[in-house]
């Protein structure tokens, strides 16, 4: 087979090559990515062919269509996480970047498209209960990364409709988490306090949330299983993945070294509001309603069709990243740094 990956240098890409780099079945990978690898930094890396190419600009789809030409699959896992103080920026590579995906997709006539999407299109969900894939993508209001999401999954439901012979694989994770990508976590949720987080050894002395907040992670690894597997199976549908099991936030705390203070969900928010205007940290308030009203996944289906299995705990992830975060650990391309 001949897999063509974007996003091929960041946290879920440089999990799914290592996957396709074991994969017998596999014998050609393509990375799409702004900014290729260095030779030499990872033998995932080496293996694949690589191409430069912004989703944004506006010859994408035609180079992207020559590019792919001949592929069994494209992955397409590019995205802009944070807006930055910049929605338009943030919208353009998310929602433009990905139609460009979709039109060289279909001008190459490649039959099956694999799209990470995310936990944040369902609507919020009843507390702790997991919810399947049928539950309502409606996203979270207010957060314009849910937004985008579900904008996508609109737009593939779209051709969906219009052109029966493409295959659409969609995979819907919570946060994604791998110790090299540490830093690069680290910087989106800490910003200009990221640096102090290795001071301390990655440990969290307080952890303001409210007590009904429910946590769920999934290691990138388990997230590239998923992907290989419906790539091999070549099919279509809708798939939830996340790691076992559920966070509370006494339980994660504990697990960041700290302990848990109930507070009200406006508390919340009125600190990531003001240390985000003051350009502290990157995430604004949205995340706090990203965080409560994210419904936890149930991921039967993953595993009845496609055979998946997890192969990571979600306390010791936790514990992992806390410890690359002490260590200092950073990936190898510039997405993960």
């Amino acid at each position: 087979m001949r897999v063509v990956v974007t996003g091929a240098t960041g946290n879920v890409g440089t999990a799914l090559l290592r996957w396709l780099a074991d994969a017998p079945d596999v014998d050609s990978v393509v990375g799409i990515a702004r900014r290729a690898p260095e030779r030499g930094t990872d033998p995932a890396y080496d293996r694949a062919e690589w191409h430069r190419v912004d989703l944004g600009d506006p010859d994408a789809a035609d180079r992207l269509a020559t590019i792919i030409r001949g592929a069994d699959a494209v992955v397409h896992l590019a995205w802009r996480i944070l807006a930055d103080h910049d929605r338009a920026g943030q919208a353009r590579t998310n929602r433009q970047g990905t139609a460009a995906v979709v039109r060289a997709v279909r001008q190459a006539q490649v039959r099956q498209l694999v799209y990470l999407s995310s936990a944040a299109v369902y609507a919020p969900g009843p507390a702790g209960v997991p919810v399947p894939e049928t539950w309502p993508r409606r996203g979270i209001p207010g957060s314009s990364y849910s937004a985008d999401k579900v904008a996508v999954e609109d737009m593939l439901d779209r051709v969906e409709a219009s052109d029966a012979d493409l295959r659409i694989v969609r995979v819907r994770p919570p946060a994604v988490l791998q110790p090299s990508a540490a830093r690069e976590v680290t910087g989106m949720a800490l910003g200009r306090f990221a640096p102090v987080a290795r001071l301390v050894k990655g440990r969290l002395p307080l952890l303001p949330l409210p007590s009904r907040a429910a946590t769920q992670v999934v290691a990138a690894d388990d997230v590239a299983d998923l992907v290989g597997l419906a790539v091999r199976h070549g099919g279509a549908g809708t798939y939830n993945v996340a790691d076992d099991p559920v966070l509370t936030p006494a339980e994660l705390a504990r697990l960041l070294g700290g302990r848990h203070v109930p507070v009200p969900a406006a508390a919340v928010r009125a600190l990531l509001g003001v240390t985000h205007r003051l350009r502290l940290q990157r995430l604004n308030p949205s995340w706090a309603d990203l965080l409560l009203d994210t419904p936890v996944l149930d991921c039967a289906r993953a595993r009845t069709e496609l055979g998946w299995r997890p192969h990571h705990d979600g306390r010791m992830l936790v514990t992992q990243m806390r410890q690359a975060v002490a260590a200092g650990t950073t990936g190898r391309t510039p997405a993960l740094g």
